[in-house]
């Protein structure tokens, strides 16, 4: 492949959050490369638009420009203000890590100089869900390593200093096992409360028993009954086996979605969020600089600049160009998913895009990997509009997703002490005319990370 085809490629396979990583990459080493903030875009109404447009229009043209630089964006974006509304992205934001706080707590206590050392080092093995994950043996010689003298901390001072830790807060941090974590946050609270006695023996002994919802063997075990059992449990549940979440600077990576799905006019349209990307251009003092001086060995480094810029943007024109064709496709095809949600999903495969634009199937495959669509029913990889095809007794073919979504919506209303089997969904579906066997069943629910029903069951 030439080099233009191999960038072509690259950039048809990133996703929004690559690109713009990709194009500030490409503005930082290009000197004829100009970048305009995707905000500050925002703030130039319409009309301004349309002037700076055709004053462009017309500068490029008095200078014989062969590439239109920023027509695509102007136009994407001029076209989606037309639609009903639009997304906005939540963006994230940061407080104090877990470290950072116990490092805190700990500085208000009165320690001495070989505790300080102990719990600054525990604090340092500590994961942002609040456990250790080193054994005390190797803390207690790292500390001795610290030491002029080494041998002078053993590991009961290393088991007191992580007491110390394990006594901040969030309640149950420092521990090294879920079980210890729950243990923890047992002992924090009042022995009166309802379950109280239960849940801790629980926590202690029976947490696999627990784990496989066995409740008559937890019965049995505890001598309760199904009230008893029941406030064991749900304390439990009430307790937070990742205390360190609450409290860290756990960072959250928004997906940042490539297409944008809208209701106009009757009908579900895609365009796509340039808004999300850096508007890339090349500067036109620099382009006319080098066509004056085209005969200029000297500013044969510039031209080679300039056609880099041109393969660039153009690159990119056909990339929006492929992604939007795609999810368009996608979107008219899916028009029913969009207003009557995944149970109405049509079967759907690569090759249908692939014929209808006319292009290779692995070309659509690279439009839909890593690139999302936001809609009105939440947040879906391309990918996910691409279903396997099921036969029914009328003739009319569903796809895996839909099905999917019928043996989700089953289980949701099954009787929680008596769960539905994959068996009993199987003959569920073949009723309502799905030619659909119980392995398949099975595999979809699997899909859905919906554990067999010996492990929904409730009390």
């Amino acid at each position: 492949m030439t080099p233009q085809l191999q960038q072509a490629v690259k950039l048809l396979q990133m996703n929004t959050v690559e690109l713009s990583a990709e194009l500030i990459q490409a503005h930082e080493t290009n000197p004829l490369l100009e970048m305009e903030d995707p905000v500050d875009r925002e703030e130039v109404s319409h009309s301004e638009d349309t002037v700076e447009q055709e004053s462009s229009d017309e500068s490029r043209e008095s200078r014989d420009e062969d590439w239109v630089s920023a027509q695509t964006y102007d136009r994407i974006r001029t076209s989606s203000s037309s639609f009903d509304g639009a997304f906005e992205i939540p963006d994230s934001a940061g407080n104090l890590s877990l470290r950072q706080s116990l490092e805190q707590q700990l500085a208000l206590m009165a320690l001495n100089p070989e505790q300080a050392l102990i719990t600054s080092l525990i604090v340092q093995y500590v994961d942002d869900a609040g456990y250790l994950q080193i054994n005390l043996e190797e803390i207690c010689n790292e500390c001795n390593g610290e030491l002029e003298q080494p041998g002078e901390i053993g590991i009961s001072d290393v088991e007191a200093g992580l007491s110390l830790i394990q006594g901040l807060d969030p309640v149950g941090v420092g521990a090294r096992t879920p079980g210890e974590c729950l243990q923890l946050q047992l002992k924090a609270m009042a022995s009166d409360t309802p379950g109280y006695a239960s849940a801790c023996t629980i926590v202690d002994e029976y947490l696999s028993v627990l784990a496989d919802r066995d409740y008559q063997t937890l019965k049995r075990r505890l001598s309760v009954n199904d009230d008893s059992l029941r406030e064991a449990i749900e304390l439990i549940r009430h307790l937070n086996p990742h205390p360190g979440y609450s409290v860290g600077d756990m960072k959250v990576n928004y997906v940042t979605p490539d297409i944008v799905v809208e209701h106009h006019k009757g009908a579900w349209l895609a365009r796509l969020n340039t808004n999300a990307l850096p508007r890339v251009v090349i500067n036109q003092d620099y382009q006319q600089l080098v066509s004056d001086n085209s005969s200029n060995k000297s500013f044969a480094k510039m031209k080679e600049q300039l056609q880099d810029a041109r393969w660039l943007l153009s690159n990119i024109e056909k990339r929006h160009s492929t992604i939007l064709s795609v999810a368009s496709q996608i979107v008219e095809r899916q028009q029913a998913f969009f207003e009557h949600g995944p149970a109405a999903m049509r079967p759907m495969i690569l090759r249908d895009v692939s014929e209808s634009l006319d292009i290779h199937e692995s070309t659509v495959s690279r439009a839909t990997s890593g690139k999302y669509m936001l809609t009105p029913l939440g947040m879906f990889e391309l990918k996910y509009f691409f279903s396997a095809e099921l036969g029914t007794d009328s003739g009319v073919n569903t796809s895996s997703v839909a099905i999917q979504t019928l043996i989700k919506e089953m289980i949701e209303k099954e009787p929680p002490t008596k769960p539905i089997s994959d068996m009993k969904i199987c003959e569920a579906l073949n009723k309502e005319g799905y030619e659909v066997a119980r392995r398949t069943v099975a595999k979809y629910r699997e899909q859905m990370n919906i554990p067999p029903s010996s492990k929904r069951k409730n009390l």
